[in-house]
């Protein structure tokens, strides 16, 4: 990605006001999600969803995946928790009348067992030809290894710092080359007014570089979205998953 932060560096500010104005969004593929959204994931910007196990975030990540093949969109899906399944990709495409394997092809799955290997495989996209084109970058889940490789407070700084340079570069790629980027982060509880609450993982270094912050929560079987700022979630949406996907 070296060529992407030279390009995006000498951007004039009318040329970075073109840009800017020919950004569009992605479907969620749930019309309440859309509407939380206001019309869906950003192209040119990061998109975070967040919550407890069970909650459905891989869901939403492969529903994205699924929705830009739908729109002839190939995708860099970056799976650092081993939880992609090509055979749910199929089934939410088959339930939303698209061609399941051309969404398949579309495509590009990557394990990512390291934080080596998560920074390689996404700093590398503007030199492997299979993504060089993709409009969708999804990581689920983005703050796993790091947090398996810098564990403990004493820890912190190295770990927000090489979460911070890596989410730069995924940020400067977004912009300069139109991509949706959707993560999947996990959650840690912390006192917060006398309560305990749960907050992504990440901190101020994450939030600095997402646009928009989805907080998932379970009920029963429903799951309610709310976006999240500095902490509090505002409104909240009720979905339901089905053979779709979120509803």
């Amino acid at each position: 990605m070296p060529s992407n932060r030279q390009g995006l560096s000498s951007l004039s500010f009318p040329k970075a006001l073109e840009v800017a104005r020919a950004l569009g969004k992605l479907s969620t593929g749930s019309a309440a999600l859309d509407d939380l959204l206001e019309g869906g994931y950003e192209q040119g910007r990061i998109s975070e969803v967040f919550g407890a196990s069970n909650t459905g975030k891989t869901q939403l990540a492969m529903q994205a995946a699924v929705l830009a093949a739908g729109r002839g969109w190939n995708s860099l899906y970056v799976d650092t928790e081993s939880t992609f399944r090509p055979e749910r990709v199929e089934e939410m495409a088959r339930a939303r009348g698209i061609d399941a394997s051309a969404a398949l092809e579309r495509i590009f799955w990557v394990r990512a067992r390291d934080v080596e290997s998560q920074i390689e495989v996404t700093m590398s996209m503007s030199e492997n030809e299979r993504v060089l084109s993709a409009k969708l970058v999804v990581v689920d889940t983005v703050t796993k290894n790091f947090s398996l490789e810098f564990p403990g407070r004493e820890r912190t700084g190295r770990r927000q710092g090489a979460l911070g340079a890596y989410l730069d570069g995924i940020a400067l790629d977004a912009y300069y080359n139109k991509r949706v980027v959707l993560l999947t982060n996990r959650v840690a509880a912390i006192p917060r007014e006398g309560q305990s609450q749960e907050v992504d993982l990440g901190g101020l270094t994450l939030r600095k570089f997402v646009s928009k912050s989805i907080r998932l929560t379970r009920q029963g079987s429903f799951v309610h979205a709310s976006i999240d700022s500095a902490g509090r979630s505002q409104k909240a949406i009720k979905c339901q998953i089905s053979k779709r996907g979120f509803d």
